[in-house]
């Protein structure tokens, strides 16, 4: 399997929790998300949804051109690069451009309907907290289509 076949694998609408973790294990913050993934040809585009108590929807697109285990980020905001551990699971580590100071290692495992995504974050070369994501697939729901690859225009 390559990075593609995962993510076709991994396409649709996922609900769950992200838990955020200090360092030292003291629970930071817990909030509800909704995940939107669609692989296209070689396009692969998300939308996130961060649904945090008291506040208005954070809502995020992201997009990618992927080839195999080839995986391009079209994004001015972040830079990112992915690796596949295996054939299950996927190991992405990004940043934000206007904090060059701070990297995430994200390891995704997929297994069916359920996965679970673990984020190590980094400032200065140090762990300063960890975000730990469950996540379930909805059955049946498709992701909304935000973007158009040029070739089904």
């Amino acid at each position: 399997m390559t990075i593609a076949d995962i993510l076709t694998d991994m396409s649709g609408v996922w609900e769950g929790t992200y838990t955020v973790l200090g360092a030292d294990g003291a629970l930071l913050e817990r909030f509800a998300s909704r995940q939107e993934g669609r692989m296209e040809g070689t396009d692969w585009t998300e939308k996130v949804v961060y649904l945090r108590d008291g506040a208005e929807p954070a809502v995020r697109h992201y997009r990618a051109i992927v080839d195999g285990d080839d995986v391009t980020f079209v994004d001015e905001e972040m830079w990112g690069t992915t690796s596949r551990a295996g054939d299950q699971a996927i190991l992405f580590t990004f940043g934000w451009n206007t904090r060059p100071g701070e990297r995430i290692v994200e390891m995704s495992m997929p297994t069916e309907d359920y996965r679970t995504r673990l984020w190590q974050h980094f400032e200065d070369g140090r762990l300063s907290r960890l975000t730990v994501i469950e996540e379930r697939r909805l059955p049946g729901v498709e992701p909304e289509r935000w973007y158009v690859p040029a070739t089904n225009a």
